[in-house]
């Protein structure tokens, strides 16, 4: 009986060594290595579904020679595609799974990987690349293919977050761009500077699925922006970020020019993010971001794809370009804004108390021709993309004051207009009623709560605004209502917020807090 345990132990023991240090291979075409005149490059793939152009693109520089895909899950779905389905001829494609440090430093995979023309870093999980990959022959063999044989690298969603000089890993999960914003130092604001080091990626971060919608209702542009706002005040870089639409891929020649390939009937683009040479005002944990300098804190070039991928940006300047436009990003308590540069201005409202100049927050303001914006906590409504010598009439309300109107200039500046709104009621102005609307449960501890609407005439709005005067909820209600609404407020940060359920016939107001 001993023996028998002792033969099982044996045998158990082999097995989870042969498991540790397992790597698959799948190989379609020639086992022969080919010798070709490969061109080196860079494939950036917005992480859906890949775009053939490009695919193309980065299979013509490996010159017909042999394509190996790396990636720490699934099997050989990249083969068949690369090999025959996008007909530009190559020796070979073979997959390799790579699960494992173990695995990562097996010198059957280092030899396997430098046989390549052109190395594609499939998507998964970017903390199983830097986590398996860092600091053993896998690194080894890349950095070999790319600085020393000159071939193309390429990589779709997670390949595509490990090639940057800076890396976000997502070791903790994927962060919302909410969550960074109100939280720099956010325990899933992970970042490593210190994997993958490819020419003309220095000191940039990338980002994929740049356009998803998250749980927040935001995109990824926000986490971006503080991967950037990191890379400045925790290692003094001269931060830059490339984000790629879902259906977007940027390809990278030789000589540092970037071409976007899209459909351009969609929302295919890439955008090229640079810092303006200043620190964040505010980037501490725990605190909301502000990053602004007056509108200018990051310049950020965006490009629409095509299919042949004219429209282009130059990574030995970052100044250089063509087919796309320049816009100004900046983050306020949070909240990030984007603006058109050239002939485009931002259009601050400071709103006071007319007694006391303290701030009012929640007060509307309405400027001509823009979508009415409501005031944060520090009395701010800020319009974006304001053209210059326009000539706007605008509007500030609030229950309680007496409205203000008048007309503001834009010429070739970026303007504050400050408005005092001073206490009493408007005659023939809406009534603020308050009975009959309600919350519950508040505070809204489970994720959502719930609005019992009164009975309100004709058509109403409903707003949900949070400290910062940003909408969460705008929703058309129907005629003659009433009822009940669920909210569900998964991603919120913690607060209180306003809601506003405006009719003809009056506004009811109600508060809720998230905890």
């Amino acid at each position: 009986m001993r023996g028998l345990q002792a033969l099982f132990t044996i045998i158990t023991a082999c097995l989870l060594s042969m498991n540790l240090y397992a790597q698959t291979f799948y190989n379609t075409g020639s086992t022969v290595d080919a010798i070709t005149n490969p061109l080196s490059g860079i494939l950036l793939a917005g992480g859906a579904t890949d775009n053939d152009d490009a695919m193309r693109w980065f299979l013509q520089r490996a010159d017909g020679g042999d394509i190996v895909v790396i990636r720490a899950t699934g099997s050989d779905g990249y083969n068949n595609y690369l090999y025959s389905g996008l007909d530009v001829a190559v020796n070979s494609v073979t997959s390799i799974v790579i699960a494992s440090q173990a695995s990562a430093d097996q010198q059957v995979v280092y030899d396997a990987m430098i046989k390549a023309e052109a190395l594609f870093i499939a998507g998964g999980n970017q903390w199983d690349y830097v986590n398996f990959w860092k600091n053993t022959l896998v690194e080894d063999a890349i950095h070999y293919l790319v600085n020393d044989k000159g071939v193309t690298i390429g990589g779709t969603s997670a390949g595509l977050a490990v090639l940057g000089e800076v890396a976000y890993t997502a070791e903790n999960n994927t962060v919302w761009s909410s969550e960074a914003l109100n939280d720099p130092y956010h325990f899933r604001v992970t970042l490593d500077n210190d994997f993958l080091h490819i020419p003309f990626l220095e000191e940039v971060v990338t980002d994929s699925h740049y356009n998803r919608i998250q749980g927040d209702d935001e995109d990824r542009k926000g986490r971006h922006v503080v991967f950037m706002a990191r890379m400045v005040m925790d290692w003094d870089m001269d931060a830059k970020g490339i984000g790629i639409n879902e259906y977007t891929a940027v390809g990278v020649n030789e000589d540092g020019m970037a071409r976007v390939f899209g459909n351009p009937a969609y929302e295919d683009y890439a955008y090229f993010l640079k810092v303006n040479g200043e620190v964040p005002e505010s980037c501490e944990a725990s605190i909301p971001l502000t990053w602004n300098h007056d509108g200018q804190a990051l310049s950020v070039y965006k490009i629409l794809g095509n299919p042949e991928g004219n429209n282009s940006f130059d990574l030995t300047d970052w100044q250089a370009a063509s087919g796309g436009e320049w816009q100004n990003w900046y983050v306020m308590d949070g909240v990030l804004f984007e603006a058109l540069d050239g002939g485009f201005y931002q259009l601050r409202f400071t709103i006071k108390h007319g007694i006391t100049e303290a701030p009012v927050q929640g007060a509307k303001v309405e400027l001509e021709g823009q979508e009415a914006q409501y005031t944060n906590a520090t009395g701010v409504a800020l319009f974006v993309d304001i053209e210059g010598g326009s000539e706007l009439d605008f509007m500030v309300s609030r229950d309680g004051f007496l409205s203000e109107e008048g007309i503001v200039t834009v010429i070739d500046e970026h303007v504050d207009q400050v408005v005092l709104l001073y206490p009493g009621s408007d005659v023939g102005a809406p009534s603020v009623r308050t009975p009959g609307l309600s919350t519950y449960p508040n505070p809204a501890v489970n994720g959502y709560f719930n609005i019992n609407l009164p009975d309100y005439p004709g058509k109403a709005k409903l707003r949900i605004i949070n400290a910062l005067g940003v909408i969460m909820l705008n929703q058309e209600l129907q005629p003659e209502g009433s009822g009940q609404i669920r909210v569900y407020t998964s991603g919120w940060p913690s607060g209180i917020y306003m809601i506003l359920l405006e009719s003809p016939e009056g506004v009811w107001r109600e508060e809720i807090l998230t905890p």
